[in-house]
Parts: structure tokens; sequence; C-alpha cells
């Protein structure tokens, strides 16, 4: 657990810094208002001690504003001043606990174990796993009696999975978590510790604690958390069948599409295939290329794409080969869908608070409370409503927009944490899109991934260049594409963090 001490008395905030740090507590040292502000903007903590008397910003005024930027987690006043009318100023600033100097060093810690047990809802001070049990008190371990022999880190890493059971840590979050700005290695140290930690409660007998979600990071895997089959089955048929419900609602538009193709035939059986014409197959080509492999057409897909190519550079004596592929995707339409991984649920038995597998502080504000948004840009609808669909299911607040002149509007009105673009839009294409978003001060640093139907090299390496973060070929999986989502905005967070001015003592 990372604890923020804010106090001038360099001398006693260094002694209680020791303190909790023997106490297996991850510490960080602020000297005035300002750079506690500053730290904890910087860092996602789990308690923030403050003096009142502070220099640049006093403590009060600290606690009022930390409350309203939304940080949630509790606040300890530790302060000379213990007259009724100082504590009363203090708790009504949103303190949750005011202790009042000199006090031992005893009592702060139990003061501080009582807020951490408050702010993660655990009613019971022993953290619990099955038979493992951990006491914050004695800093000790068990596991069905016996007492299990950690190292402070791998005793941070195990208390910080057992006060959040649901909640996804990354490495950069368990960096963050657990070492100070002083002493921050590399992510490789996280898996080190995390494969010692996993050795030795193997040793002590428990087989699987600690679960690795590819792409994200580690979460705490409960004794008997494993989904029975017959969930499994009905998720996987609720999923189906929405997939098929998404076809027959998009299957019109589909073979709209699917006609422009049949017309490129016919024209070029006539002759040289007229440029508008080419033009709009060859759009109706991605699209289909990008549409088909979500509702269960990976074929179709596969078709799709090998008619958009042989559009780019149209051969006239080939036109054969072209109407094979149409008649192929023609056949391939009559089938029914079969929802391919891309319309998988995510790997997770439950997923409404995955959002949370990102700390606080990667999102606009400092609240643990406020969603994460993601603005989709794409005139396709029916690639809008599986994104809606697929990241509303992993706690993520979806917005939808068909027309790209419209961005601005809607970021300014919902300023969203990740923004995702198409390539091929009217009026406005994504990479031109994204050279604007750039070059626009406000927006520059807003992660940017693209989800698109090409695949050609130097496609790519035009929307990399137009400063894009990453990129998704379509037909897309779901669990790349959120694995993709949450990855950008954590590396986001992160160089924010790094990037925000702060006096560090």
């Amino acid at each position: 657990m990372r604890i923020l001490l804010v106090d001038d008395d360099e001398l006693l905030t260094q002694q209680l810094a020791d303190f909790l740090v023997s106490q297996l507590y991850t510490v960080d040292i602020a000297l005035d208002g300002d750079s506690g502000w500053n730290y904890a903007q910087a860092a996602d903590y789990d308690l923030i001690v403050l003096d009142i008397n502070l220099p640049k910003l006093n403590g009060i005024r600290l606690c009022q504003k930390l409350r309203q930027a939304q940080y949630s987690k509790p606040i300890l006043l530790l302060t000379a001043q213990g007259d009724t009318s100082d504590k009363v100023v203090g708790l009504d600033a949103g303190a949750d606990d005011y202790l009042v100097k000199p006090c031992t060093l005893n009592e702060l810690s139990a003061r501080v174990r009582a807020l951490l047990r408050r702010s993660s809802t655990l009613s019971d001070p022993i953290l619990r796993s099955g038979d493992l049990c951990l006491d914050p008190s004695t800093c000790e371990v068990s596991y069905r009696g016996q007492l299990l022999s950690l190292s402070p880190k791998e005793y941070g890493l195990l208390e910080l999975f057992l006060r959040h059971p649901q909640r996804i840590f990354s490495s950069s979050s368990i960096l963050e978590h657990l070492w100070n700005f002083d002493d921050t290695p590399g992510e490789e140290t996280v898996r080190t510790h995390i494969k010692r930690l996993r050795r030795k409660l193997k040793t002590a007998g428990i087989d699987t604690l600690i679960d690795t979600v590819y792409g994200m990071g580690y979460r705490l895997q409960p004794p008997s958390a494993e989904t029975p089959d017959t969930e499994k089955e009905a998720l996987r048929n609720e999923v189906r069948q929405a997939a098929i419900a998404l076809w027959d609602k998009f299957k019109p538009a589909t073979c709209r599409r699917l006609i422009s193709l049949e017309q490129a035939v016919a024209a070029l059986q006539l002759g040289p295939l007229p440029e508008p014409l080419r033009q709009t197959a060859l759009v109706d080509a991605h699209k289909l290329t990008g549409s088909l492999g979500m509702f269960g057409f990976p074929e179709g897909s596969r078709l799709s794409q090998a008619i958009g190519h042989w559009l780019k550079t149209p051969n006239p004596e080939a036109v054969s080969q072209l109407q094979a592929l149409v008649v192929a995707l023609q056949a391939e339409l009559q089938t029914s869908p079969q929802p391919s991984e891309a319309m998988q649920p995510p790997p997770l038995a439950k997923t409404q608070d995955i959002s949370s597998s990102l700390s606080p502080a990667s999102k606009p504000s400092l609240s643990s409370n406020a969603p994460l948004k993601v603005l989709a840009v794409d005139d396709d609808r029916a690639i809008l409503e599986v994104l809606q669909t697929m990241l509303s299911r992993w706690g993520i607040e979806p917005i939808t927009l068909s027309n790209p002149l419209q961005v601005w509007t809607v970021l300014a009105q919902e300023l969203p944490d990740l923004l995702i673009l198409d390539i091929d839009m009217p009026d406005l294409n994504g990479i031109d899109l994204c050279k604007l978003i750039r070059d626009d001060d406000t927006w520059n640093g807003l992660p940017i991934l693209f989800l698109t139907a090409h695949r050609e090299e130097d496609t790519v390496l035009k929307i990399y260049r137009a400063g894009a973060d990453d990129y998704v070929a379509k037909p897309f999986t779901e669990p790349e594409v959120m694995t993709r989502i949450f990855n950008r905005i954590e590396r986001n967070r992160l160089l924010q963090t790094w990037r925000k001015p702060s006096s560090r003592q």
C-alpha cells in the first residue's frame, strides 16, 4: 500500500516514514502543499497524511482541493492543533480522521490500518482468501495456521491483491503502488517478484492464487472462482444470439454493398471500369472486409479483402477472377453466421469492474468512480454497434460517431480517454483527422487507435506518421482490441505522470 506524507517538519516526517516503511508500506514525502498536490496527481495513493500548517498551500486547502478533484481515498490530518474547532474545520474540509501531535507511532499505525480497511470496504481486519490469512497489524501471512516467510515486496503484492480482489493490476500499476519515486525499477522486477511469490505460495500448498490476464496484468484468483460450464455455455449462447440479431439488423446494408461489387463486374464485362464505380466498389469491399468477420463470416471477410486487392489495380482481362470472388461471396452470405472469437465474451467470469484494472489516476480526473470513455468514429454503423456492445461489456462508456466532421464538438463535450478511428470516411478520412488532432494543443496527447481493413505497409506507415498510437486490422477480435485500449490508456497516464511538474524532495 502506498502512502503520501505531507509535512514540512523534515525530522518528524522522516521518522514517520521510516516507521511506516518498517510496517511494509511504500512512502513518499512532500515538504509543502504544492508538492503534495503534484504528488497526489502523479500517483495513486491509498492514503494521504497531511499536516495543517504547510508552506505554499496549507493542509486544509490541500484537503479541499483533493476532494474537489474527486480524490476518494482516505485523508488523515496530523497536526499539533488539537482544539475542537480545528478538528471540525479539518473534517469539514473532507478529512476522514484527525490525529493530534505528539502521537505514538503505534496509534498512527492503528489509524492508518483502520482507514485503509474502511476504504477497501473490509470489516474484518484480517485479509483472507480461503485458508490464506494476512494480518496487517502484525504483517504476518499464514496458510492453515502455518506462517509463510515473505519478503517485504512479496508481502506488499499479496496485500494489494487481497485488498482489491476484483481488480486487475498492470505491471506499471504495481510499480506505482509498491515502489516510491526514488526507487522505481523496471517491469521485469514485478514479474520476478510475482514468480517468487507464486513459488512460495505453491510450496505452502496454494497452487493458483494469482492469475495472469494476458496483455493486462495480474489479479487475485479466488478459490472456486471458476465459472461453471453451464454458465459459460449460457454466456456463449447469449453472445451467439446477439451476433445473429446484429447480422439480421445490418444484412440489408451489407447486401447493398454487395450490389456495387456486382455492378463493377457487369461494367468490366462491357469495357473499362469507370473510376467512380471503381472507387465505390473499392470502399464497399473494404467495409465488407471489416464487418463480415464481426458478424461471423470470416471467409466472407477474406473474399472481400481479395476483391479489394483486385479493384486497386483492375485488370479487364482477368475479370473472370473478380467475378468468381463476387459469386463466392454471394454464396457465403447465404449461410448462417458463426460468431467468431471477435464476438466472444471477455475471458473473465465477471467483467463489471474490469475498467478498474487501471488506477484512478489513469482517468481524466482523480475520481475512482468516473468510467473510462472511448470515442469511436466510423461511418460503418455496424462496426460502431459492435464496438458499443464490446466496450460496454468491459465497463467502458462507449461514444460512437459516424460523421467525422462532428468530432471536435464531441471531444469537447465528452472528454474521452481514447479515440478510435477508421481510415475511409466521407468528407474527412481518418489519417487527415488524426493529423489535425495531433496539431491541436488541447487534444494532441489523446491516445488514438486505428481500426481499419487496410493492411498495406504504406497505409500502416501513413497511420503512424500521422500520429496514431496503435493499429488493429479489421476484422478484429475482442481480446486484442480491449488489450490495446487498456494498454494505451495506461501508457498515456504514465506519460502524463512524468510530464507533470513536481518538486520532489
